[in-house]
Order: C-alpha cells, then structure tokens, then sequence
C-alpha cells in the first residue's frame, strides 16, 4: 500500500490517504512528492485520511525529521487548515497535532469524516468519493489517472 493524494486547485484542496502499513520512507517521499509538485502551494486545506494506515513503524524521531522536511516550504504552510481523519490512529494524530508542527499549521484530528469536511468547508460525498478513489488506486496498484491528478507516492 502507502500514501497516495489528490491536488483539485479549483478547490484548493489537497486530499491524502494513507493505507496499510506506512513507514518513515513513505512518509518522507510523500512529502517531498508534494513539495515538488507545481499545484502544491496553491492548495489552502487538506484532507488526510489515516483510518486504514497502520503507523506502528513510525516513531517520534521520525516524526521529528519529517516536519524538518517543511523547514523550505515553510511560506507555503503558514495558513492553511488542515484536518485529519484519524480511526484508530486517533491518539498517534493527536501526539503529532499537540507538537504544533509544521508551524503556522492550523491542524484538527477528528473521529469522523463528516466534521472534518464541515470544518474545512468541502462536501462530505465529493471527498468520500476521492478518498474511496485514492485508496481502491494504491490497493491496486494503478498508476494515477493524469485527468484525476492523482499521485501514488509509494507502494
């Protein structure tokens, strides 16, 4: 599996899912897929969904270099809302939403897609839709559909 996400600029949304077992590699090549990729800095809120990750391998020295990575982009960061759809992973999301990283990231973890999406001000259905879309395309190992603007970070 691993981290796959979708950039709709219309919208300025970024949505993630993160799907099976995800290690600091992943995370780490995920991010700096979105930092190269153009449509990133337009995008003011994003949408994760960890409820299907398992984040056992992830540890806090980890976490640490990962947020390091935002140290460049930090411009692009400052801003924009961010929300996180946790499961399981409620207390994990929660550790990582407590250290206030990447600065000037207003990050909220929540239980339920429903007030993630009230909160960031999208359609519950339209980012159930992708975030289905997302992982069905990592489980399968598909190559993004460029019409879609998907990008599978990793398998």
């Amino acid at each position: 599996m691993g981290i796959a996400y979708r950039l709709e600029r219309p919208l300025g949304l970024m949505t993630t899912v993160w799907d099976g077992a995800i290690t600091a590699v992943d995370w780490q090549e995920h991010l700096q897929a979105t930092f190269d990729d153009p449509n990133w800095p337009s995008v003011t809120r994003n949408l994760t969904d960890l409820r299907s990750a398992d984040l056992s391998a992830i540890t806090d020295t980890d976490r640490v270099e990962s947020v390091s990575l935002y140290g460049p982009h930090a411009q692009h960061v400052r801003g924009k809302k961010s929300a996180v759809v946790a499961g399981g992973n409620f207390d994990r999301a929660r550790e990582f939403e407590s250290h206030d990283e990447p600065p000037g990231l207003r990050l909220i973890v929540f239980n339920d897609l429903f007030n993630a999406c009230t909160w960031l001000g999208i359609d519950t259905a339209t980012a159930m839709g992708t975030l289905d879309e997302l992982r069905t395309e990592l489980r399968n190992g598909h190559e993004p559909r460029s019409d879609a603007g998907s990008v599978v970070d990793s398998r």
